[in-house]
């Protein structure tokens, strides 16, 4: 996933229990015993006996709460969305389950095609100039192809709510991921769906998600481009220093220089000091204190944002549980782009073209964050799901900018304003003068939307996303009752007050880990982060009412609602914050 997306492809603190999710130890027993909770209710779920679970995860709240994700299959066959968490607290008891099941299956799970000919189907389509960064990977699966439809009992309006998706037809499908990483020319990680008993292609999309030894730990300085002189965590060895930091799962920075495969060579210093502080003159090669630089931010961003999954999310790393990740710098020649890659647990980032090397602290947040949301909610990156995967990463991104700056990388908690709420501003270039995008009105950037219609469908995900950024602006920032205001809102033409960063985060935070799936819409990021802030805060809060106003302002909520709160301006009266930002 990459952090750009326009057309011409240009892409580019508050006391409280955190409640934060951990990756559970896996236990057979209980794990037996929660499977067979589910299967024992499969006829009150509306399933048969060819449906079936396998657990896809645990996480354990500090209070003890258990949340448990099943994937559900048919016939052995995983079911393309279908999903379920259960919610259990200390005791056992359950709250609502999140229910993002299929039902009504009936298809024939006996291919016509064999995976050699999917995958020739899918080459001619692809018709790559050169290799596959590695093999493509291949799963039989179950698809119910679905549409957007009015709901029978829809408002007047064009409200979320108003519609929903109905399955179409159940396809035996082969789900397909190819991979071309061949420099600024091609590179492209294209998912498909194939029918596997027509040869169909049913679905194509891109899930490039972009934004557009031996030794001791050692801190060593950095000259950054974009965050000044920085303290980077490294590894001392006989050979020198090298990137790599062991005080955070050994993460590191590696050079690709220029090249396109492999994990590149580690950065080795032999003084302690790496980088000029300049944009990269790639004359000057990557290994020169200019090419440096580039490996200075993106170790700098990953191991600010590591700490902000640890100090303020109460996490692990990406995954919950310390795997170690790294980024590979000097990706190809002239790539504007920067990409996650779940295959290599990795991030990988241009030097730019018609940007500036694409390193900047929001950035490798944003890309961070596309592997935090895979090993959480894995929103698929197509669809109403994929603008809310993309709108994680740039609400994170946001978030681990404000982190390392404002709250200078240090404490719990977040300040509550201060936030600098565009994308990629650092990357701006007298070719590309604007931010790439604008969380507090999307519209800005002339191409995406400021709230919810039927039409995200059809969007690509950096565009779909922006109604969920502004929401998480409305809920942190609020939204102002005046008209010429970036932040005002014709669906809140009183506006509203937000109740901070700090708590906004948490909210969503908890929304992604514990309430959404894979197929979630912009509905269901509504619906969870309603719950998510009364386990926060109490279901009766002003945060719960701030959460229903932020999303009304994007058009998602239910049929006619007047849901103003009881302040005598009609606002949310949480916090101070005003959302103006005139312009």
């Amino acid at each position: 996933m990459s952090i750009f997306s326009r057309p011409m492809n240009l892409f580019l603190a508050f006391a409280m229990p955190l409640l934060a999710l951990q990756a559970a130890e896996p236990d057979p027993g209980a794990e037996t015993a929660f499977l067979q909770r589910v299967l024992e209710r499969r006829p009150r779920l509306g399933l048969g006996g060819a449906d079936d679970f396998t657990i896809k995860d645990l996480c354990i709240d500090p209070d003890g709460a258990r949340h448990v994700r099943f994937q559900q299959r048919y016939r052995g066959l995983r079911v393309w969305g279908g999903e379920a968490i259960l919610h259990l607290d200390a005791g056992g008891a359950e709250s609502p389950m999140t229910d993002a099941l299929v039902r009504g299956i009936q298809v024939e799970v006996t291919p016509n095609l064999d995976q050699a000919e999917a995958l020739a189907i899918t080459d001619a389509s692809e018709a790559p100039r050169g290799s596959y960064a590695r093999a493509p990977a291949v799963e039989l699966l179950v698809y119910p192809a679905a549409q957007l439809q009015r709901r029978a009992d829809a408002g007047d309006g064009r409200n979320a709510r108003d519609f929903a998706p109905r399955v179409t037809r159940f396809h035996l499908a082969y789900h397909i991921r190819l991979e071309l990483q061949n420099g600024a020319p091609e590179t492209r990680h294209d998912d498909y769906l194939v029918d596997a008993h027509t040869g169909a292609i049913l679905k194509k999309w891109s899930t490039l998600f972009t934004v557009k030894g031996q030794g001791v730990p050692a801190s060593t300085t950095g000259r950054s481009q974009y965050s000044g002189e920085v303290e980077l965590g490294s590894l001392s060895a006989k050979c020198g220093y090298v990137m790599a930091d062991p005080t955070r799962a050994t993460i590191s920075t590696r050079d690709l220089a220029g090249g396109t495969s492999g994990k590149g060579v580690l950065y080795v210093s032999q003084e302690g000091q790496w980088g000029d502080g300049a944009n990269y003159d790639p004359s000057r090669g990557s290994k020169s204190p200019n090419g440096q630089t580039a490996a200075v931010d993106a170790h700098y961003g990953l191991q600010t944002t590591w700490d902000f999954y640890r100090n303020v999310l109460g996490r692990d790393g990406i995954d919950g549980k310390g795997r170690a990740a790294y980024n590979r710098v000097h990706y190809g020649s002239g790539y504007d782009n920067a990409f996650w890659d779940d295959d290599c647990f990795c991030m990988t980032y241009g030097d730019g073209e018609t940007f500036k090397s694409v390193t900047a602290l929001d950035v490798v947040g944003h890309e961070v964050s596309h592997g935090l949301c895979h090993a959480t909610a894995d929103l698929d990156y197509e669809g109403e799901s994929g603008g809310l995967n993309e709108a994680n990463s740039d609400i994170f991104g946001t978030m681990v900018y404000l982190y390392g700056n404002a709250a200078h990388g240090q404490g719990p908690r977040l300040p509550a304003e201060g936030a600098r709420w565009t994308v990629g501003d650092d990357l701006e270039t007298p070719a590309f003068p604007t931010p790439l995008r604008y969380m507090y009105k999307p519209s800005l950037d002339g191409f995406s939307p400021d709230a919810w219609s039927p039409d995200l469908d059809y969007l690509d995900v950096h565009l779909s996303s922006g109604p969920m950024n502004r929401a998480f602006y409305f809920l942190s920032q609020g939204a102002s009752a005046r008209k010429k205001d970036d932040s005002h809102s014709e669906y809140l033409p009183k506006g509203m007050r937000g109740i901070g960063n700090d708590k906004a985060l948490r909210i969503w935070w908890r929304t992604l880990s514990t309430y959404l799936t894979p197929r979630s819409r912009y509905q269901d990021a509504r619906q969870g982060a309603i719950r998510a802030a009364a386990d926060l805060f109490g279901k009766d809060s002003p945060e719960v009412q701030a959460v229903r106003l932020a999303f009304h302002g994007i058009n998602v909520d239910g049929h006619n609602a007047i849901i103003y709160s009881k302040g005598e301006d009609g606002r949310c009266p949480a916090s101070s914050a005003t959302g103006q930002h005139g312009r």
